[in-house]
């Protein structure tokens, strides 16, 4: 910065980028991440009630709502949930993260979708590797999800751009647990 090289995009987490694994390690390392993040008790809230939901406490609300102004932490609240169902092993975490997720049960396979609504691609725009065309969010969330075997589940409603009905309950029971951050969606 003192030598006017600044680029703001630099120091903005990017919820897109970090799910493609691209970027800085300050954001893509789970580890490095949380040991340069100070945890709020906004943040530390957030942490327990998405951990107790992805632990199977069916009480705990499934849905996640965060308000806040622009430049009010959601992407970076949402990067937290991102690295947390990584599948990293808690005691590598920093021991600020350890102690906060205690005896939580993330020792199974957790799912992770990330849709960023400026990094989503028109419909059919962009093919997957193998050529499939996604149409619509349920058919991208999908692919996310479990790629060609989850997509199938939608699929029909994804080429037709209908209303998934019962297909994406389905979908959504076959591969929970799973985390699904939605950001900029304006």
């Amino acid at each position: 910065m003192a030598r006017g090289n600044f680029r703001a995009a630099e120091f903005a987490a990017d919820l897109a980028m970090v799910a493609r694994g691209e970027g800085d390690p300050e954001y893509t390392d789970p580890v490095e991440f949380f040991r340069r993040t100070f945890l709020t008790g906004g943040l530390r809230d957030l942490i327990t009630r998405a951990v107790k939901r992805l632990s199977g406490d069916m009480n705990a609300s499934p849905v996640i709502n965060l308000q806040t102004n622009f430049g009010g932490g959601k992407t970076h609240s949402m990067l937290a949930l991102w690295h947390l169902a990584s599948g990293r092993p808690i005691t590598e975490y920093p021991q600020e993260i350890e102690d906060l997720l205690g005896a939580a049960k993330l020792g199974r396979p957790i799912g992770r979708v990330a849709l960023v609504g400026n990094h989503l691609e028109p419909s059919g725009l962009k093919p997957k590797p193998d050529g499939t065309k996604i149409n619509t969010l349920w058919g991208e969330l999908a692919w996310q999800l479990g790629g060609r075997e989850a997509y199938e589940i939608v699929a029909e409603a994804d080429r037709t751009s209908t209303n998934p009905g019962d297909s994406l309950r389905e979908l959504l029971t076959k591969y929970a647990p799973a985390v699904i951050l939605i950001d900029e969606w304006v």
